[in-house]
């Protein structure tokens, strides 16, 4: 339950005011900045002093907003590291995006806080008319072929096959991948595809095209110094989890937070055809010594030291990339295999540029005052595969991103949302699916430009704001 946010980073970030004023004017009305802003403020109980904000903030709401409660050295370093190359201090999620500060995330008092936890267990057994079903497999969408209008959904539990209709309407919130596979399960996508794995077409929709990511890389490391090194043994380790564990619901320490990642930046490479941040900076903690014994296999376990480490992978992100990538059917086993997805990193050249400028940034940290009181310095052995280049040089860090290259999975843009004459929209304003009648979308996927922001704040505006077009729509009618 609570899908990616029972398992992302935490990170409360709502993207640039501009942003939503771009997908009002790709013509998407109501979606513009002042537009959705009520929605932001309508889930959100901020526990922390942009509170006092009362035009970008808001108490109250489901969803708790905080700082966690333990702060490491080194976050602190990079937050003065940052600021002594020039970047302002600055709410994220207030008046200027550009800055740096620690990022606040959708957690309480230590403990993760995923939309499960802020919307669904209050109600799980107060609400008559919420049923939940677990552990089910969703294979098809149940449409009448000649109203075209969706009636329910058929899905699969231990086995069996089972239906549940609606009364009104079916929402699909699979997220960017599940749900583009479902609707072509259903006949609702490009027909080439559809009809070469033999579904009949109900609708010709781009549906699984518009494919964004914030890609980055992994391979970008600090190491530190044993005066701010946090890294544990073992013993150590099982200690700290048991400790956490044990404290009262009020929790404290490095496990009641992801350290490092917390200190974020918003900065400018100078080569958007605008003057808006178009790279955002993230921090994981790393072993130095075991990613660089075998990178490709640690990058591969995902599972990084984020409380205990002895150095840092600086992750640029690049926030609006020109490249896009689209998503297909398995055409070994369309229901049951998962959907192919080509992500098509890189296939503008733009892309790389702006990384590797943002590289070039993060790399002048360890020049700063902040960082040389630490101890701190990038690790210059080139790694494996990009030998052959100078470590810090345009050609080095062209090879990092293509030999490492990596995402913190912000997919989204799949089923598009936009005006009727566009070629590419899969839902309109109201999230609908266009030619179904009955049938909406409530994901990151309808996203038509990707967010300069995490997306996990964004996608619950959008369930918020849908709630309300549902009302209007059934309630109020």
């Amino acid at each position: 339950m609570g899908g990616s946010s029972a398992v992302n980073y935490m990170v409360y970030m709502r993207g640039n005011k501009a942003d939503y004023d771009g997908w009002a004017e790709q013509g998407n009305p109501g979606w513009s900045y002042s537009e959705v802003l009520p929605y932001f403020k309508k889930a959100e109980n901020n526990r922390d002093i942009e509170s006092l904000n009362k035009y970008y903030h808001a108490v109250g709401g489901p969803l708790n907003v905080e700082r966690f409660p333990y702060v490491d050295n080194n976050e602190l370093m990079m937050i003065q590291g940052y600021r002594e190359l020039g970047l302002p201090v600055t709410d994220f999620n207030g008046e200027n995006q550009y800055g740096t500060d620690l990022a606040q995330s959708t957690s309480l008092n230590g403990k993760r806080m995923s939309v499960n936890a802020a919307y669904i267990k209050p109600i799980r057994h107060k609400r008559p008319n919420l049923k939940i079903i677990n552990e089910v497999y969703v294979t098809k969408l149940i449409i009448n072929k000649i109203t075209k209008t969706a009636m329910g959904v058929e899905y699969i539990k231990q086995g069996i096959p089972h239906t549940a209709y609606a009364s009104k309407e079916v929402i699909v919130s699979s997220g960017p991948a599940n749900t583009p596979k479902l609707l072509m399960l259903s006949g609702i996508g490009p027909r080439e595809q559809l009809e070469s794995l033999g579904i009949p077409v109900l609708v010709d929709l781009r549906v699984g095209y518009n494919l964004q990511d914030h890609v980055t890389t992994d391979a970008l490391v600090l190491a530190l110094s044993n005066k701010t090194s946090t890294l544990v043994d073992g013993p150590q380790l099982l200690n700290e989890i048991y400790d956490y564990y044990s404290q009262p619901p009020h929790k404290h320490g490095p496990l009641s937070s992801s350290v490092t990642l917390n200190a974020v930046a918003f900065i400018k490479t100078g080569l958007a055809d605008d003057d808006l941040p178009d790279i955002q900076i993230h921090a994981d903690g790393r072993n130095v010594e075991e990613f660089y014994s075998d990178p490709q296999t640690y990058i591969a376990s995902n599972i990084f030291p984020l409380s205990f480490f002895n150095g840092i992978a600086f992750r640029p992100l690049l926030l609006v990339p020109k490249s896009k990538g689209f998503i297909m059917l398995n055409y070994t086993d369309p229901v049951f295999g998962p959907p192919l997805i080509f992500p098509r990193f890189f296939t503008e050249q733009i892309d790389v540029e702006k990384l590797v400028a943002g590289m070039m940034f993060v790399a002048k940290l360890e020049d700063t005052p902040a960082f040389k009181q630490s101890g701190a310095s990038f690790v210059r052995t080139p790694i494996q595969g990009c030998e052959d280049f100078i470590w810090g040089t345009h050609e080095y860090f062209t090879c990092l991103l293509t030999q490492y290259t990596s995402t913190i999975y912000h997919p989204a843009g799949t089923c598009k949302m936009g005006p009727s004459w566009d070629s590419e929209a899969v839902v309109d304003a109201r999230l609908r699916v266009y030619g179904i009648k009955k049938l909406r979308v409530i994901d990151s996927s309808i996203m038509p430009t990707i967010l300069r922001s995490n997306l996990n704040a964004p996608t619950i505006m959008i369930a918020e704001k849908a709630a309300d077009m549902i009302k209007e729509d059934w309630y109020y009618c």
